[in-house]
C-alpha cells in the first residue's frame, strides 16, 4: 500500500479543478475584476496619447490666451482627460473588493481541500496510515501541499491580471511593430525555464526531507505539549530537545537556502538577458520620434506598452514558476486521496489459503501469519486459534510477543499477511466493516483522551445512546465512576482536557475508567469484547474490581484480553502463550502451571515480585 506516482502536470490539472470546484463564484467574480483592472492601465495609456498629443498640437495655438477656455474649446482633449481621471478613480475604488475577494477565495479552497484531506483520513480504515513512516511523511508533504494550494487561489487570480495586462498589451504593441512583442517574449523565454527547474529542485529538497520536517514537528510536540511537561522539566531535558530541533531545521534550512541561492542568481542573470531584450523596441520608438514617424504621444504610449508587456510578462513568468511549484508540492493530496486502504470489502477481495471452510460458531483464525507495512520480520506466524461464544481467552507473553497486534487483527485494523480469520462462517473481508467493527468493545492499550466533555468521552462507544443520561451513569457505575458526574462542577458536560476552556484533567486511572466505560456502552449489541493492558494504570485494589466487571460482562460474549498483569489471566477460560510472534502454550491456569514451561516461568517470575 504505497502511493502512487503522480506527474507535475496531473496534479496541476486536478488542483485547479479542486479550485474551481471550491470557489466557482469568487473565481468568477474576480475573473470579471480582473479583467477590468487589466485592460484599464492600457486604455489609460492610449487616453494619455491623446492628451499628450493634443496639448502638444495646442502649444502653437495662440489665439485663446485663457488655458481654461482652450481646454474647454477642445472636446476631444477634455474628453480624453475625463475619462482618465474617471479611470483611475474606478479601478482604485475597486481594489478594495479585490482583497474582498481574494480574502473570500483563500478561505473556500482552504476550507474545501482541509475537508477533503480530513474526510479521507477519517475514513482511511486501515491504520497502517499512522503506523507506516512513508505514510506519515505522505502526510506530512499533504499538510505542504494544503497551504500551498491555499495559495494557488491567489496565483490564478495574480495569472488572470497578468493575462488581461498581456493581452491588450501586446495588441497595441503590434502597432509599434509586428516584430516587438516576439522581441519580448522571446527575451523571457530563459527566465521562464529557470525558474520552473528552480522550484524543481527547491520541491525536491522538501520532499526528501520529509521525514525531517517531521521530526522537527515531534520535538516541537514533545517541547509544547503538556503530556511531556513535567518530565521533560523534572529531567531538565529542555537544552536536549531544543538542540535537537534546532540541528534538524539548521540541516534543513541549509540544504533549501543553498538551492535558493543558485536559483535567485540564475534567474536575475537571465532577468539582465530579458531587460536587454526589452530595450531594443525602446530605443526604436525614441529614433521614431526623432526622425518624425511617431510623436511624442507615441513615445509615452509606446514606453508605457513595453514596459507593461514587461510587466505581465514578469508576472506570467513568475507565476509560471509558482504554479509548477503548487503542482510539485499538492502531488501529495492527490496521492493520498487517491490512496486506497489494504482492507478490502467483497467477495473478490477474498484470496482463499485454506480448502474447507470451518462449521464452527464464534471466531476462527486459520494459519495467520502478518507482517506490518514495509518490514520484512513477520510479527505473527501460522496462527489458529478458536474463540467461542462464552469464551474468555488471555493473551499473555513478552513484550514484541505480538499480543496486541493480534488484537488488531481481531478488530480488523489490519488483514492478516496469510491466512485468514472467520466470525460465525464468514471471512472477515465478506464483512461490511462498519457492521464487523458495531458489533465490537474495545479498551485499546494507548486509549485515547478525547479532548471533549465527559458525556462525549463515554458516549461516544455508542453513538444512539450519546443524550440517554441513564446508559451514561450506568456505565459510569459499572467502570467504578459513579461519583465523577457529581463531583464535576458541569456533571457530564464538564469538559475534559485542559486544552479546552474550562476543561479539567484526570488521573491516569480515571482516564482508564473513562475508556472502559466507554466500551461498556456497546454492550447491547458487542460479540467481541477485546481488551488491551485494561488495568495498566490501576492499583491492585481497583484493578481486582475491574476484573470482576470483565468477568461479569463476558458472560456469553467472546472476550480476548491482553495483559501483562497473569491475576487476570487466571480468570480466563483459557491462556494463550505467545512468544515470537508464534502460540507455544494454551491451556488453563492450572495446565500450564503443570506443564512448566513459558508460562509457569512468567507467572512464578511475576508473582515472587509481590513476596
Amino acid at each position: 500500500m504505497m502511493p502512487e506516482e503522480l506527474m507535475p502536470m496531473q496534479a496541476l490539472r486536478r488542483s485547479l479543478w479542486m479550485v474551481v470546484q471550491a470557489a466557482p463564484t469568487e473565481l468568477r467574480n474576480l475573473a470579471i475584476l480582473n479583467l477590468i483592472t487589466g485592460t484599464g492601465p492600457s486604455l489609460a495609456l492610449f487616453l494619455g496619447k491623446i492628451v499628450i498629443d493634443e496639448a502638444t498640437r495646442l502649444l502653437g495655438d495662440r489665439s485663446m490666451q485663457d488655458a481654461i477656455a482652450l481646454f474647454l474649446a477642445q472636446p476631444i482633449l477634455l474628453w480624453s482627460v475625463v475619462l482618465v481621471v474617471l479611470l483611475n478613480l474606478f479601478v482604485d475604488s475597486i481594489d478594495s473588493i479585490g482583497t474582498t475577494l481574494f480574502a473570500a477565495l483563500r478561505d473556500r479552497v482552504q476550507g474545501y481541500v482541509q475537508g477533503k484531506v480530513l474526510h479521507k483520513v477519517a475514513y482511511f480504515d486501515d491504520i497502517a496510515l499512522f503506523e507506516t513512516p512513508e505514510l506519515l511523511n505522505l502526510l506530512e508533504l499533504t499538510e505542504k501541499g494544503v497551504q500551498r494550494l491555499q495559495r494557488l487561489s491567489f496565483i490564478v487570480a495574480a495569472t488572470l491580471v497578468g493575462v488581461f495586462l498581456f493581452i491588450p498589451s501586446v495588441a497595441v504593441s503590434v502597432s509599434i511593430a509586428w516584430w516587438v512583442p516576439f522581441v519580448l517574449m522571446t527575451a523571457a523565454i530563459p527566465s521562464i525555464y529557470v525558474e520552473m527547474k528552480y522550484h524543481k529542485k527547491s520541491w525536491r529538497v522538501e520532499e526528501t526531507q520529509a521525514g525531517v520536517t517531521r521530526e522537527m514537528h515531534i520535538y516541537a510536540k514533545v517541547i509544547t505539549d503538556e503530556a511531556y511537561a513535567k518530565e521533560v522539566r523534572l529531567f531538565s531535558l529542555q537544552s536536549v530537545l531544543l538542540e535537537r530541533w534546532q540541528g534538524l531545521f539548521g540541516r534543513m534550512f541549509t540544504t533549501m537556502e543553498k538551492v535558493r541561492r543558485d536559483g535567485a542568481l540564475n534567474v536575475m542573470i537571465w532577468a539582465l538577458i530579458g531587460g536587454l531584450g526589452a530595450a531594443l523596441p525602446y530605443v526604436y520608438v525614441v529614433l521614431g520620434v526623432l526622425a518624425g514617424s511617431f510623436t511624442l504621444g507615441d513615445l509615452a504610449l509606446f514606453t508605457g506598452i513595453i514596459l507593461q508587456v514587461r510587466r505581465s510578462l514578469y508576472i506570467l513568468i513568475g507565476n509560471t514558476g509558482e504554479i509548477y511549484d503548487v503542482a510539485l508540492a499538492t502531488g501529495p493530496i492527490f496521492q493520498l486521496l487517491d490512496l486506497q486502504p489494504q482492507l478490502v470489502t467483497g467477495p473478490n477481495a477474498i484470496a482463499p489459503v485454506v480448502d474447507v471452510r470451518p462449521s464452527k460458531r464464534g471466531i476462527q483464525l486459520q494459519k495467520v501469519s502478518f507482517s506490518y507495512p514495509g518490514s520484512d520480520r513477520s510479527t505473527l506466524e501460522q496462527i489458529d486459534l478458536t474463540i467461542q461464544p462464552g469464551d474468555m481467552v488471555a493473551l499473555v507473553g513478552e513484550n514484541g510477543a505480538g499480543k496486541t497486534t493480534l488484537a488488531k487483527l481481531l478488530c480488523r485494523l489490519y488483514d492478516p499477511t496469510q491466512g485468514s480469520l472467520y466470525w460465525n462462517d464468514q471471512d472477515y473481508r465478506t464483512l461490511e466493516l462498519p457492521d464487523l467493527r458495531s458489533r465490537i468493545a474495545v479498551v485499546m492499550q494507548d486509549y485515547a483522551h478525547f479532548p471533549a466533555t465527559l458525556r462525549e468521552n463515554v458516549g461516544w462507544g455508542f453513538l444512539p445512546k450519546l443524550q440517554e443520561d441513564t446508559a451514561i451513569q450506568t456505565v459510569l457505575q459499572e467502570a467504578g465512576l459513579a461519583y465523577l458526574s457529581a463531583e464535576l462542577t458541569h456533571g457530564l458536560e464538564t469538559p475534559l482536557g485542559k486544552q479546552l476552556e474550562n476543561g479539567i484533567d484526570l488521573s491516569g486511572g480515571q482516564w482508564q475508567r473513562v475508556a472502559i466505560a466507554r466500551a461498556l456502552m456497546r454492550l447491547s449489541q458487542a460479540e467481541l469484547l477485546v481488551f488491551d493492558e485494561p488495568t495498566a494504570a490501576l492499583d491492585p485494589k481497583n484493578e481486582h474490581e475491574i476484573y470482576q466487571i470483565f468477568r461479569a460482562i463476558a458472560k456469553g460474549r467472546m472476550t480476548v484480553v491482553v495483559s501483562h498483569r497473569l491475576a487476570l489471566a487466571k480468570l480466563a477460560d483459557r491462556i494463550v502463550v505467545l512468544e515470537h510472534g508464534k502460540i507455544v502454550e494454551e491451556g488453563s491456569h492450572e495446565k500450564l502451571m503443570a506443564m512448566e514451561g513459558v508460562y509457569h516461568t512468567m507467572f512464578s517470575r511475576q508473582m515472587s515480585s509481590y513476596l
